[in-house]
C-alpha cells in the first residue's frame, strides 16, 4: 500500500472522528504542511517512512508516520488533548482502502513540548501501520 493511499485513509478517519473534531475543529484542521495563516490548533504529517515487510505468503508494507500538532493556546492542555485524540482514534481505526488491508495501527510514541520560540506548544504522535497488499 502506498504511503499516499495510507495517509488518505487515515486522514478520512481523523476527519470523521468526533473526539478529533472537538480539538482540531470541524472540519478538522489537518493540513499538508504548516503555514503561518492556519487556524490553531492544527495537525500535519511531519514524516512518513515506508518499507516492505514481505512474509512468505503475504506482501506487506510497514509505515512509520509522524503527526505533529501545533497549538498557540497558553499551556500544554490543548496539545495533550489533540495528541490523545489522534492516538486513540488511530488505535481504534479500521480503514481498508481499495487494494490494501490495514492489519495494524499502533501508536508508538507521543510527546508534548514547547516550541523553540516559546510561543506555541507542539505535540507529536508516531504511528506504526502494517498494510497488506492485496
Amino acid at each position: 500500500m502506498s504511503a499516499a493511499a495510507c495517509q488518505q485513509a487515515l486522514d478520512a478517519v481523523f476527519r470523521a472522528d468526533p473526539a478529533v473534531q472537538a480539538v482540531l475543529g470541524n472540519p478538522v484542521r489537518l493540513v499538508e504542511a504548516p503555514v503561518k495563516l492556519a487556524a490553531y490548533p492544527f495537525a500535519f504529517w511531519r514524516r512518513w517512512e515506508t518499507k516492505p515487510v514481505d512474509a512468505s505468503v503475504v506482501q506487506s508494507d510497514e509505515h512509520i508516520a509522524t503527526l505533529e500538532v501545533v497549538c498557540r493556546q497558553p499551556g500544554a492542555e490543548i496539545a495533550r488533548q489533540a495528541v490523545a485524540a489522534l492516538a486513540t482514534c488511530a488505535a481504534a481505526a479500521k480503514p481498508n482502502p481499495l487494494g490494501a488491508r490495514i492489519v495494524l495501527i499502533l501508536p508508538l510514541y507521543s510527546d508534548v513540548m514547547r516550541s523553540a520560540d516559546g510561543r506555541s506548544w507542539l505535540g507529536i504522535v508516531r504511528l506504526k501501520i502494517i498494510a497488506d497488499r492485496i
